[in-house]
Protein backbone atom coordinates (compact mmCIF):
# COMPACT_ATOMS: atom_id res chain seq x y z
CA UNK A 1 0.00 0.00 0.00
CA UNK A 2 3.12 2.39 0.78
CA UNK A 3 5.12 1.49 -1.95
CA UNK A 4 1.88 1.84 -4.24
CA UNK A 5 1.03 5.54 -2.90
CA UNK A 6 5.24 6.49 -3.36
CA UNK A 7 4.83 5.18 -7.01
CA UNK A 8 2.09 7.62 -8.03
CA UNK A 9 4.94 10.27 -6.73
CA UNK A 10 7.79 11.73 -7.88
CA UNK A 11 11.25 9.92 -7.01
CA UNK A 12 12.64 13.03 -4.48
CA UNK A 13 9.07 13.27 -3.04
CA UNK A 14 8.93 9.63 -1.73
CA UNK A 15 12.23 9.54 -0.61
CA UNK A 16 11.62 12.48 1.67
CA UNK A 17 8.55 11.27 2.64
CA UNK A 18 10.87 7.99 3.71
CA UNK A 19 13.80 10.65 5.08
CA UNK A 20 10.95 12.22 7.28
CA UNK A 21 9.34 9.31 8.53
CA UNK A 22 12.62 8.00 9.75
CA UNK A 23 13.57 11.54 11.47
CA UNK A 24 10.32 10.85 13.29
CA UNK A 25 10.94 7.03 14.41
CA UNK A 26 14.65 8.74 15.09
CA UNK A 27 13.58 11.52 17.29
CA UNK A 28 10.40 9.23 19.20
CA UNK A 29 13.83 7.26 20.40
CA UNK A 30 15.61 9.83 21.66
CA UNK A 31 13.01 10.89 23.50
CA UNK A 32 12.38 7.56 25.29
CA UNK A 33 16.12 7.30 25.98
CA UNK A 34 16.37 10.66 27.44
CA UNK A 35 13.01 9.73 29.61
CA UNK A 36 14.82 6.76 30.48
CA UNK A 37 17.87 8.34 31.72
CA UNK A 38 16.15 11.29 33.43
CA UNK A 39 13.62 9.41 35.40
CA UNK A 40 16.37 7.15 37.65
CA UNK A 41 17.87 11.02 38.32
CA UNK A 42 14.88 12.31 39.68
CA UNK A 43 14.19 9.43 42.21
CA UNK A 44 17.38 9.59 43.58
CA UNK A 45 17.32 13.56 43.55
CA UNK A 46 14.23 12.77 45.57
CA UNK A 47 15.97 10.22 47.98
CA UNK A 48 18.91 12.86 48.57
CA UNK A 49 16.08 15.59 49.53
CA UNK A 50 14.51 13.31 51.36
CA UNK A 51 17.44 12.42 54.41
CA UNK A 52 18.47 16.00 53.69
CA UNK A 53 15.27 17.05 54.92
CA UNK A 54 15.07 14.78 57.84
CA UNK A 55 18.63 15.82 59.12
CA UNK A 56 17.92 18.97 59.19
CA UNK A 57 14.28 18.21 61.14
CA UNK A 58 16.80 16.26 63.65
CA UNK A 59 18.91 19.15 64.06
CA UNK A 60 16.09 21.48 64.55
CA UNK A 61 15.01 19.44 67.50
CA UNK A 62 18.06 19.22 68.75
CA UNK A 63 18.53 22.87 69.22
CA UNK A 64 15.14 23.57 70.72
CA UNK A 65 15.96 20.65 73.52
CA UNK A 66 19.65 22.63 73.69
CA UNK A 67 17.89 25.73 74.22
CA UNK A 68 15.35 24.68 76.97
CA UNK A 69 17.99 22.90 78.68
CA UNK A 70 20.33 26.54 79.00
CA UNK A 71 17.17 27.98 80.30
CA UNK A 72 16.13 25.39 82.80
CA UNK A 73 19.26 26.02 84.36
CA UNK A 74 19.11 30.25 84.17
CA UNK A 75 21.53 30.64 81.08
CA UNK A 76 20.87 33.43 79.14
CA UNK A 77 20.82 31.87 75.10
CA UNK A 78 21.41 34.39 72.49
CA UNK A 79 19.35 35.51 69.77
CA UNK A 80 19.28 32.76 66.63
CA UNK A 81 21.28 34.80 64.46
CA UNK A 82 19.47 33.04 60.96
CA UNK A 83 16.26 34.70 62.05
CA UNK A 84 15.54 37.86 60.03
CA UNK A 85 16.05 41.59 61.65
CA UNK A 86 13.15 43.00 62.90
CA UNK A 87 14.09 45.76 65.32
CA UNK A 88 17.60 47.61 65.47
CA UNK A 89 19.47 46.70 68.39
CA UNK A 90 19.92 48.74 71.41
CA UNK A 91 22.52 51.64 71.16
CA UNK A 92 22.63 52.03 75.21
CA UNK A 93 23.65 47.95 75.06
Amino acid sequence: MMYAMLADTAPSTGAGIITAIATVITALGGLILAFSVLLPILKQVKQVHTIVNQQRTDQQRYNIALVELLKKHGIEVPIDQSLPVTHAPDADA
